[in-house]
């Protein structure tokens, strides 16, 4: 069946636009990626790079709650290593080489922080380090609040937490 004028001229337009953006590299380039941190239901925690729907998908650190291990990698939104990486031990005193989620060998510190690109070992987490839940505190929550409203009324911007600096962003060596 031949398709109508409209679609057609939609099809024709459509194309035109996409042969424009190659043109200009629009289509070129890769999609932003974004940088945060994702968090599993048992506790494990993704810090890195996350697509546009808030899914690990890039370079990043995995951190482990049971065991207190890391990997840092290249992962995609179900947390698989893509290619090779390094495990963190639980203290950070001993580091392992992986290729595709397989432990290969062990590695020096200064090796693993190499092999990784990142500037200085992950931050120690497991269930141990973690402080216990403590639920809704109304103090807690008047002061969170006023540090925000103060932040908006002095035109500060309200992307700092008040809690201070996430300890497990990955610190990466500039290049």
């Amino acid at each position: 069946a031949a398709a109508s004028p409209s679609v057609r001229l939609l099809a024709r337009a459509v194309g035109h636009a996409r042969a424009c953006a190659v043109a200009r590299g629009a289509m070129a380039s890769p999609a932003p990626a974004f940088r945060g941190c994702y968090g599993l239901a048992g506790g494990d925690l993704f810090t890195g790079e996350l697509n546009v729907y808030g899914k690990p998908s890039g370079k990043g650190i995995v951190f482990r709650i049971e065991s207190g291990e890391c990997d840092v990698g290249t992962f995609d939104a179900e947390l698989r290593m893509q290619g090779a990486g390094v495990r963190f031990g639980r203290d950070r005193g001993e580091a392992f080489e992986v290729e595709g989620g397989e432990t290969k060998g062990a590695l020096s510190l200064d090796k693993a922080l190499q092999m990784s690109g990142l500037d200085k070992a992950p931050a120690p987490r497991s269930a141990g380090t973690l402080p216990a839940p403590t639920g809704f505190d109304t103090l807690r929550h008047q002061k969170t609040k006023a540090w925000y409203q103060y932040r908006a009324l002095t035109e500060q911007g309200l992307a700092e937490s008040n809690l201070g600096a996430n300890e497990f962003e990955p610190v990466w060596k500039q290049v």
